[in-house]
């Protein structure tokens, strides 16, 4: 499906696209801390928190766009992003979406795709010629809507994780796991 026939199979939202200010901080917040749950996303590797909004916002404002509706101006979706710059690499300046997200009852109303392509627009502009965006591999909804707009998988990466206990002792059972060579 390409991503006309998809924004066109979509009910539209009076909703606009604008740039995040900083009282929007905290409505932005506030909708992550519902989407990104760790009930949902338990080894999400990085996690949401207020830091993540703030840091985006100084470091990055141009890059920080919120969804806010028309009639009640309401905060229903947000994309945040920032540029990273490699010399030496094919294209030296990249777009990297860190965090995009709708509210549960705004979804499949093109807002994600809005917020996508105003943000593209502006990197666009500043010189980046590639986009990348990573999500969990069990996540299909945010992959299906990543190859929607045009990426492509291009490999597969794996993230390791340990949860570790509360209480444990430093020094318990610490040649426990050991190999004959380490000891």
């Amino acid at each position: 499906m390409s991503t006309e026939d998809a924004e066109s199979n979509r009910k539209k939202v009076e909703a606009e696209i604008r740039q995040m200010e900083i009282d929007d901080v905290s409505a932005v917040y506030h909708l992550g801390e519902k989407l990104f749950t760790s009930d949902e996303f338990p080894i999400l590797y990085r996690t949401w928190d207020a830091f993540e909004v703030t840091d985006h916002f100084t470091s990055d404002p141009e890059y920080c766009l919120v969804a806010e509706t028309q009639d009640d101006k309401k905060i229903v979706g947000f994309i945040l992003a920032t540029t990273i710059e490699k010399e030496g690499t094919a294209w030296k300046k990249y777009g990297y979406v860190s965090w995009i997200g709708v509210d549960e009852e705004y979804r499949r109303t093109n807002l994600g795709y809005r917020l996508y392509r105003r943000l593209e627009e502006k990197l666009r502009k500043n010189g980046v010629r590639m986009i990348i965006a990573d999500t969990d591999a069990d996540n299909e909804v945010a992959i299906a809507f990543f190859k929607a707009i045009g990426f492509s998988v291009s490999s597969q990466h794996t993230w390791l994780a340990k949860t570790l206990r509360r209480g444990r002792d430093k020094g318990q059972n610490k040649d426990k796991n050991r190999t004959d060579e380490q000891k």
